[in-house]
């Protein structure tokens, strides 16, 4: 049996998780996906739980955040020319995520029902349905303008 390894040099991690270049699939999209939701949850337990102060640990955090959202951003990307779409849509999911600490703290004081409060949820809403969408549509068959179809390279 053949050993799992999972390290990754420089090249090979920019190429997977911070190139907008090419297509990418369903399921290396889901595990990349996953893979950065888990290793984010884990620095930002780590550093909640090493560093002695919180001020400290909400700047690594940012620091996390932007890292996390530029590699979601990426994947989506790829994604997306995978079922022969430009980046729009990316471009969208990207102003959505880097704005929504700030639309949260906005809404905090306000009712749940308020407009404001509204159009924030269904922001998350609409960035959490790309997602989930991007997960369940099979790309395009065969080569488009992003490159040649990843699933016939196997």
């Amino acid at each position: 049996m053949e050993r799992f390894n999972v390290r990754l040099d420089a090249q090979e991690l920019r190429e997977k998780f911070f190139s907008c270049q090419g297509r990418l699939n369903r399921k290396p999209f889901i595990m990349r996906l996953l893979g950065v939701i888990v290793v984010s949850m884990i620095f930002y337990a780590l550093f909640y739980s090493l560093l002695g102060s919180k001020q400290v640990a909400d700047g690594a955090a940012i620091v996390i955040s932007i890292i996390e959202v530029v590699a979601i951003y990426t994947l989506i990307v790829r994604r997306l020319h995978d079922l022969g779409m430009g980046q729009p849509l990316a471009v969208l999911y990207l102003v959505i995520a880097i704005l929504q600490p700030f639309f949260f703290r906005l809404i905090a004081e306000l009712p749940e029902d308020s407009m404001e409060a509204q159009v924030v949820q269904g922001l998350n809403l609409f960035t959490m349905l790309l997602i989930v969408c991007l997960m369940m549509i099979r790309g395009k068959r065969g080569p488009n303008q992003y490159g040649d179809d990843p699933l016939q390279k196997r």
